[in-house]
């Protein structure tokens, strides 16, 4: 069961277009009716509306073109280009703007801003009645004045606007107006005064520009004369006259120095070297003679090359002559004579060795002061050409910087006479022949299909919350009961519902026999075979019927059941609302009842009346016991349905409403099957599934639904019963 459930709510969840659409079709004269009064507001405002103008010109923003320094500036120059124009934007629809097209037209004198006050509508009398506005200070004329300036002003803020045109460099500027030839007239003067906005902001600039020059240069011109001051007087106390030409000469001066300190030290190391042997081997003649110092010595290089030249000379001659030939006497004679010279240079070396070595260090010592006097003198050059390059680059700087601003101040003057402009209108402002605003067309359109999509969405919304029971559809898919008929409402073919209570309220408790109400009649013989059909195995004797709350007519179900069913059964009607019984009053019976009989103060037969025009028999409540639930739950009652079960063939109860007390249940025990009761439309789906939940927990038989006040007509109309009656022609005509 609780699969089938879980597949019923399933399937619910989709969508029912068809269903959609009854509920829609149900409420289509609101709808058209919301829509029709809707649509004659939006005209009638439309036309109470003032007309707006729009007029437009298109200007052409120029931007002027920036140098490329960097490779980021071509990437980024899209992005600087836009908002470039997105600021040319703003500034076109700005108060500075705004202000001087009310001063360019005049138009604190326009007549349209100078028209006689409008009288107050009676809404603004009213209002100012309720809520008087405060007293008015007294403001002077130029208040006054100012006042309308700056109110002309809000107005042409509020009209003008400025749109670009994509991938262009031409600006859409607008105005709104009531006054078509005004709304021309306003846009080609936004324009023009955009344009010469700029120029004058760029003249103003200008001389601005040209005032600080002037003002920078004075200081510049002492500053560089002060600079160049400064620099001759260092050159004149420093008798400065080609420092770079000393500068190189006492570069060399230090190189030569230098060489000479170098070359005084090889002389006096070499000295040293000498006269260090010498005095070593100062005993030995022969041994000096051999030394690499002294055969090296400058002074017997000569003597011993001559030495080698004879000697080389007498091995020639040996050759050919002997030793005592005159020739290699004479050689030897000679060779003799070199070797004396030899000998005496070397004597004369070694006595004059250590005066050589003294002197030499003398010079080198002489030559390395000369050298540091004039790295001294070189060294204060330097710091003398440093501090002169110094005071000349001061000068230098401030010289470039005054021609610039002196070249700067030039072309400022040049451009104080010059004017550019930032555009140019391409297409001026005509004057509109047909308002812009308000689309009269489309407003009245939009009025209607929003009052229409207003009014579906209401309905359905009104229907969403809508938890009542109306249709054969809610009894199967919202409380998963079976429907076993349907009554419907007495009356229904009454126009206002209003007429249809008044009507149900005159009903005769025996509206079954009468013959003017087909579907009334049939409906109620279709509950009766539903019920006979109830449970084949076992066949339903007894059988209770309730409701959920009072005033769903369950008490007239019961009794018009009971006379179909008496047609063809022996039946009898119990009333066990012991509280507020509705049988004995409906029968017309006085006398005892159920209560009499089972406080044993009256015999069944006392209790029981038998109604002489439907022939069934009538046990109504009898006397308002102080406990009734005990009455009903006592052994007493027990045994009288068993007693009735052997003498009627149908026992129909009428029982209280479950939800207001549990009689009903304690009833319910007693018979083979529970009728439930509902009013069409009226009982809220919760209060229905709580009563069902109560009788499910206590597992009493539940035999199925009878819809009851079913408005036939609406339900025919809508499909919602389609196949109950009209196939039969059981309608209310």
């Amino acid at each position: 069961m609780a699969e089938q459930f879980s597949k019923e709510e399933s399937f619910n969840d989709e969508i029912d277009l068809k269903h959609l659409w009854q509920i829609i079709y149900r409420s289509k004269w609101r709808i058209i009716a919301l829509s029709v009064v809707v649509t004659l507001f939006a005209i009638i405002f439309a036309q109470s509306r003032t007309p707006i103008y729009v007029a437009s010109s298109t200007m052409l923003i120029e931007q002027e073109q920036s140098k490329v320094v960097e490779l980021n500036d071509i990437y980024n120059e899209g992005d600087s280009r836009q908002e470039y124009y997105y600021t040319q934007l703003e500034i076109i629809t700005s108060t500075p703007i705004a202000e001087k097209v009310v001063r360019d037209l005049n138009l604190v004198e326009h007549p349209l801003f100078n028209q006689p006050p409008k009288p107050k509508s009676r809404w603004q009398a009213f209002k100012e009645l309720l809520n008087p506005p405060p007293p008015s200070k007294p403001v002077t004329k130029e208040q006054q004045q100012q006042n309308k300036f700056d109110g002309i002003v809000g107005y042409v803020l509020g009209g003008m606007s400025a749109s670009p045109i994509s991938k262009t460099e031409l600006v859409i500027i607008s105005f709104q107006s009531e006054d078509p030839e005004f709304a021309a007239l306003a846009a080609n003067a936004i324009a023009k005064a955009y344009i010469n906005n700029h120029m004058d902001v760029n003249l103003q600039r200008v001389e601005k520009s040209a005032t600080w020059l002037n003002h920078s240069l004075a200081g510049l011109k002492e500053k560089l004369i002060a600079s160049e001051d400064k620099l001759q007087d260092f050159e004149e106390a420093n008798s400065l006259v080609d420092l770079g030409g000393i500068k190189s000469l006492a570069a060399k001066e230090i190189e030569q120095l230098s060489k000479n300190v170098l070359t005084a030290k090889q002389v006096e190391e070499q000295t040293g070297n000498i006269y260090a042997l010498l005095n070593a081997s100062k005993d030995e003649q022969e041994t000096l003679a051999n030394l690499p110092e002294v055969l090296n010595h400058p002074n017997l290089k000569i003597v011993h090359q001559q030495k080698l030249d004879v000697e080389n000379k007498i091995i020639e001659l040996s050759l050919t002559y002997g030793l005592k030939h005159p020739k290699m006497i004479a050689a030897n004679a000679e060779l003799n004579k070199v070797l004396d010279n030899i000998n005496n240079k070397i004597s004369r070396l070694i006595a004059s060795i250590g005066s050589d070595y003294r002197t030499a260090q003398k010079q080198t010592k002489q030559a390395e002061n000369a050298l540091a006097e004039a790295k001294v003198r070189y060294q204060k050059l330097t710091r003398v050409d440093s501090t002169r390059r110094e005071l000349k680059q001061d000068v230098d700087t401030n010289d470039k910087l005054y021609q610039a601003f002196f070249n700067r101040l030039k072309e400022t003057a040049e451009l104080q006479g010059f004017e550019t402009s930032i555009g140019r209108i391409i297409d001026p402002a005509t004057v509109p022949y047909s308002p812009a605003k308000p689309n009269k067309k489309l407003i009245v359109v939009l009025a209607f299909m929003l009052s229409v999509m207003v009014g579906v969405g209401a309905t359905l919304l009104l229907e969403a919350f809508n938890s009542t029971i109306r249709s054969v559809s809610d009894i199967e898919t919202r409380l998963h009961q079976n429907l076993l008929g349907i009554v419907p409402l007495v009356g229904s073919n009454l126009e206002t519902k209003k007429q249809q209570q008044q009507f149900a309220e005159q009903v005769e408790h025996y509206h079954f026999f009468t013959g003017d109400d087909h579907a009334f009649s049939e409906a109620v013989r279709t509950l009766r075979t539903s019920l006979q059909l109830l449970n084949l195995d076992n066949t339903v004797q007894v059988v209770s019927i309730t409701s959920t709350i009072p005033s769903e007519g369950k008490t007239l179900v019961t009794a018009n059941l009971a006379f179909a069913v008496g047609q063809l059964q022996k039946t009898i009607i119990i009333d066990t609302d012991l509280r507020k019984p509705k049988v004995a009053k409906n029968f017309k019976i006085k006398g005892p009842g159920l209560s009499d009989f089972i406080a044993g103060n009256n015999t069944l037969e006392q209790c029981i009346t038998t109604d002489k025009e439907s022939n069934i028999d009538v046990l109504p409540a009898g006397t308002l016991p102080p406990n009734p639930q005990e009455l009903l739950a006592s052994n007493q009652f027990k045994q009288l349905i068993h007693d009735l079960r052997q003498r009627y063939d149908k026992i129909i109860i009428d029982t209280p409403p479950i939800l207001a007390v549990s009689d009903a249940m304690i009833v319910a025990k007693q018979s083979d099957a529970t009728l439930y009761v509902i009013k069409a439309a009226s009982t809220k789906e919760s209060q229905i599934k709580a009563s069902l939940k109560r009788l499910n927990q206590a597992n009493l038989n539940i035999g199925g639904v009878v819809l009851n006040q079913v408005d036939l007509q609406k339900a025919i109309d809508y499909e919602e019963f389609s196949g109950y009656y009209d196939q039969y022609g059981y309608t209310n005509a």
